[in-house]
């Protein structure tokens, strides 16, 4: 009988772990088919579904003004492996302002102590830390960010748990006493305005899907087809979105300038205008180190959003940017992801203000596509998240999403394609307005969906918030180049009409290859190459001089009866890809290139020009040659 009651033990023993092992197998088996469904692309996808939404739909008579060229749903397949965040578990948490220990984590430690400092900026560039504090459960935190660090409390002292924490703290004392109500001719509506940086439309499409599919099937989002660049970089599509201005319009706000001004100083912003129609305000970009208003401008004094998240950004990258360049960084803060906490903080600023006032939310996103596009799959998951959340709980209700980036991918292996060079042109845009804006203005919605087809810039995207928000200035004439897109937008609106280089513009660039190794083409490369040398003399001192290495290709187009040819080629010493346009002049017969505009960089130049923040302010350099300076090996040993 014992021996059988043996048996029986040991069969269920047997049993049991068995079933241990097939859970703790299921489970593994789960995690590893979702870090698997970051890692890499969804092969399951309708890719005619997609195909289909990526092609504009323009009417026989857009296309005579500007027909938009048919990008392909190819190549974005390289992807960088994903890894999870290091730390597992936090040691606690804020919520509604008060710090909260995470009692499963610190039922792990007999004995600990824990202390804070809080975090603040003293202008865009430098911080100021608080002395640390104790902390204790349920303690009232009234900062936005903080340095939470425990300790053993025996003699050995061990650290446990160091992070940074960020919130939203009310602020509605600094909200203007306006009765936003009163005026039935326009009705305000929150604005969230968020973007990615250099993804284009093909790339969005390509490696975040979900959101693409969520967008375009439940939401019922305006993608827009002939948005295109208006400049070289972030900051030619910032300023005008938030400002309605070029940075050339506005006063230097340089950091080489002497008399430069703080941008807040010198920049209309947008801002200023919603805080006099009582909105509450959210601003928010990652990677100090490049963003838009500090890497060559001279940054915010104090005239900034309500929520301005610089403290947070700058004390982050001090902590993570020798991690990030020894490409050890999981790109977490503590066990989070970067790119969700941003869109944490987002949708704590939407909850914290959504039944209080009307708010404007702006995002700018950098750190997952700046240098390629390897990580952007990466933010689907969240991303989509972050949207079904508040479409479906009603959030967007009275709420315009503008989601978008501000340009293509400007270098690495998607800028190298046979269509880098038009995607870089057509970054991604979407807009969504809520069934109860369509219903009431449904005019103003076929427009946008008629303007969807055609030429629209980052002007545009100005105007529009304007209208949206009621802050609408009066102007004397009609502006062609800067049209609200829920405005009736010229049939006739072309490139050369709203002063767009042509550089950058999409329409009607059917081009032909030519031979490189042709003389014509050599020449054209030369002729480019001794254009950049010439603007490069103007610093000889710092700059080394640059000739050819190698013609990838040239290509040939004919653009509202000019002749133009784009050459792609390498130069020696800095090792540098570059793009370039040049017209030809059949009077003259000789190539003519308009400005170092003209040339895009491909790949990035890194410190290659460090020398040239040495560069005496009283000499005037009046061009930016970061892109094409090599500096001299003494300078660069200066710099």
């Amino acid at each position: 009988m014992f021996f059988k009651t043996s048996i029986y033990r040991n069969k269920k023993k047997i049993f049991i772990f068995g079933a241990l092992i097939t859970i703790l197998f299921v489970r593994e088996r789960i995690n590893v088919t979702n870090r698997a469904n970051i890692n890499s692309q969804d092969h399951s996808l309708d890719k005619d579904f997609f195909q289909r939404h990526l092609w504009p739909q323009q009417s026989t008579e857009q296309q005579l003004t500007c027909k938009l060229p048919r990008l392909y749903l190819t190549g974005h397949d390289h992807i960088e492996k994903y890894n999870d965040c290091k730390l597992k578990e936090e040691f606690g948490y804020l919520k509604n302002s008060h710090w909260y220990f995470n009692k499963t984590v610190i039922s792990k430690y007999i004995d600990f102590e824990c202390s804070y400092r809080n975090i603040s900026r003293t202008d865009d560039f430098d911080l100021v830390l608080s002395k640390y504090e104790n902390l204790h459960d349920s303690q009232k935190i009234s900062h936005d960010v903080i340095e939470v660090n425990c300790i053993e409390s025996s003699k050995k002292k061990r650290n446990l748990y160091n992070n940074l924490h960020v919130q939203i703290v009310n602020r509605m004392h600094l909200r203007h006493k306006v009765n936003i109500e009163n005026n039935d001719q326009c009705k305000p509506m929150n604005i969230l305005l968020l973007s990615y940086d250099s993804i284009s439309r093909v790339s969005w499409f390509r490696r975040l899907p979900k959101t693409t599919e969520y967008l375009i099937k439940k939401m019922k989002t305006t993608i827009l087809y002939g948005h295109n660049i208006i400049g070289d970089g972030t900051p030619a599509c910032m300023i005008p979105v938030l400002t309605g201005k070029k940075e050339e319009e506005l006063p230097s706000t340089l950091k080489s300038d002497p008399n430069g001004q703080y941008v807040d100083q010198a920049y209309p912003f947008i801002w200023n205008d919603l805080h006099k129609k009582g909105y509450m305000s959210f601003h928010m970009e990652d990677w100090p180190q490049v963003s838009a208003f500090t890497y060559r401008l001279r940054g915010f004094s104090n005239k900034t959003a309500h929520h301005y998240m610089r403290s947070y950004q700058l004390a982050l990258w001090r902590r993570v940017q020798n991690a990030y360049f020894a490409n050890k960084d999981d790109l977490c803060i503590g066990s989070i992801k970067r790119n969700k906490k941003a869109l944490d903080l987002v949708q704590e600023f939407i909850d914290m203000y959504k039944t209080k006032s009307n708010y404007a939310a702006i995002m700018h996103y950098i750190e997952n596509s700046h240098d390629g596009n390897e990580r952007v799959n990466y933010l689907d998951h969240d991303l989509k998240k972050f949207l079904s959340h508040n479409f479906e709980s009603g959030n967007l209700n009275n709420t315009a999403l503008i989601l978008y980036s501000d340009h293509g991918s400007r270098f690495g292996m998607d800028r190298w394609s046979n269509q880098g060079d038009m995607e870089e042109r057509l970054p991604f845009l979407s807009i969504f307005l809520p069934n109860s804006y369509i219903r009431q203005n449904s005019d103003k919605f076929k427009n946008l969906q008629r303007n969807a087809q055609q030429l629209t810039t980052p002007f545009d995207i100005h105007e529009t918030i304007r209208e949206l928000t009621c802050t609408n200035k009066p102007k004397k004439k009609q502006e062609i180049r800067a049209i609200s897109l829920l405005n009736h937008i010229p049939i006739n609106r072309t490139c050369q009409s709203i002063g767009l280089s042509i550089h950058y513009c999409v329409c009607d660039q059917n081009w032909e290859f030519l031979n490189p190794k042709e003389q014509f083409s050599v020449q054209s490369a030369e002729y480019v190459v001794a254009y950049l040398n010439k603007e490069l003399s103007k610093a000889e001192d710092y700059c080394m001089p640059l000739k050819i290495n190698k013609i990838n290709y040239v290509k040939q187009a004919k653009i509202g009866g000019d002749v133009f040819y784009k050459i792609n080629f390498i130069t020696m010493p800095n090792k540098a890809k570059y793009e370039a346009m040049v017209k030809f002049d059949p009077d003259e017969k000789k190539l003519l290139i308009k400005s170092t505009d003209s040339v895009s960089r491909l790949d990035a130049y890194g410190s290659q020009s460090k020398c040239l923040e040495k560069f005496p302010s009283s000499k005037k350099l009046t061009v930016d040659l970061r892109k094409f300076c090599l500096c001299k090996p003494m300078r660069k040993s200066k710099a």
